[in-house]
């Protein structure tokens, strides 16, 4: 897996939209989603997954793909001021998940990255 994600240009620009996407979650409060209990812990994992991801943990592909997938979380909470960027995110997300082979099935569920994330 690691090779294939070595000097991949999807995957760079995926890391830059999730950073202009964790700013604009980071100002954002309230409300509630399906797995999430308000925006600030959205934000919290949104920002944990990312900086796995950014580590070399591709299940988080599965996880991002979710939360980015249209009318779930991010729509959830960003609504209108994140629709532009959740349709260039969540494209690359469903990209790099084909590429790698991954799937929720396969490694566990794409509710929750971590424990401490409401599910």
């Amino acid at each position: 897996m690691e090779q294939t994600m070595i000097n991949n240009p999807n995957l760079e620009r995926l890391y830059l939209l999730l950073d202009k996407a964790e700013e604009l979650a980071g100002q954002f409060t309230g409300g509630y989603s399906d797995h999430f209990f308000s925006a600030q812990e959205f934000h919290k994992a949104l920002a944990e997954s990312i900086a796995k991801l950014k580590s070399g943990d591709t299940d988080q592909l599965n996880y991002l793909w979710l939360w980015f997938a249209p009318t779930y979380d991010w729509d959830d909470f960003i609504h209108h001021d994140g629709e532009d960027l959740a349709n260039e995110i969540f494209p690359l997300l469903t990209n790099l998940r084909k590429d790698l082979n991954l799937f929720p099935g396969e490694s566990g569920t794409a509710d929750s990255p971590s424990d401490d994330t409401k599910v």
